[in-house]
């Protein structure tokens, strides 16, 4: 059997976009607490005095500085990681989080099952195993082809035992 292996690390670009993002919302409802004189109204239903605007402002702008603050060490990370996910005809190695320091290796003999996991049309590959669960994501993978062949090669090379 073929021994399948890729990189696994956040989308630089798309880590690069959302820490500009965030930093520009950052920036913008810092400013706008800043020159704030005004209440705010948000959807009708909750009116803020100034002074609780200017707080509303100012909460916003440090979740802004907070994800971007996150982002630009997940961008280097993305250009910069190591990680890799490699199936070979004995075993599963991958992170156990997207930004461990070490992978976590499974036997593909002690795969109890796996499940397809679907969050907000982010897709995740769970192997339960019996140390717990791994958790491949595929936004960390080149593409949704490399993604589709791992959980093939994973189903033929492990198939779900009774009672997992």
């Amino acid at each position: 059997m073929e021994i399948l292996s890729y990189p696994y690390r956040p989308q630089a670009r798309v880590m690069l976009l959302a820490s500009i993002f965030f930093g520009a919302v950052a920036c913008f409802m810092g400013r706008e607490a800043m020159v704030n004189d005004r209440g705010l109204i948000v959807n009708g239903l909750i009116h803020l005095e100034p002074g609780g605007a200017t707080t509303f402002y100012w909460c916003i702008a440090a979740i802004g500085a907070a994800f971007t603050a996150v982002g630009i060490p997940a961008f280097f990370v993305g250009l910069l990681s190591p990680h890799r996910v490699v199936l070979t005809s004995t075993d599963i190695s991958a992170p156990k989080y997207g930004f461990s320091r070490k992978a976590t290796t499974v036997k593909l003999s002690d795969i109890r099952g796996q499940s397809l996991q679907v969050v907000q049309e982010n897709r995740f590959l769970n192997i339960y195993h019996v140390n717990g669960k791994l958790t491949i994501s595929e936004s960390f993978l080149p593409d949704e082809a490399a993604f589709k062949e791992l959980c093939a090669a994973i189903a033929q090379r492990a198939p779900t035992q009774p009672g997992g």
